[in-house]
């Protein structure tokens, strides 16, 4: 907004120049709020997601690893060979690994 001076000299070249520059400035306001809150909920919406996949991926990971030792315990107790035991394992022996390593580097 110009200041008060400047608004008062375009009032006396133009009658009502200052009610309009008021509502322009007014709606300008609205329409960056209006703009700043969808940036913000969109923003929460892409937080929600993001916990959303990674809880589906704890919950995948988890069927994953229990499936793995469960194979290898089967395997184990059916009497196969150890090499099959281990490459049923492999897989949740792995997972827990690349765990183990991606809390060190944190």
């Amino acid at each position: 907004m110009p200041p008060p001076a400047t608004l008062e000299q375009y009032e006396r070249l133009m009658p009502g120049a200052a009610q309009k520059l008021m509502d322009m400035a007014e709606a300008e306001q609205r329409h960056r709020h209006a703009l700043e809150s969808g940036q913000l909920a969109l923003q929460q919406e892409g937080v929600r997601l993001a916990a959303h996949d990674s809880r589906l991926g704890i919950f995948a990971s988890l069927a994953g690893l229990l499936f793995s030792i469960g194979a290898g315990l089967a395997a184990f107790i059916l009497g196969a060979d150890w090499r099959i035991v281990i490459a049923l394992c492999g897989p949740a022996i792995m997972m827990v690994l690349a765990e183990i390593a991606r809390r060190g580097k944190g």
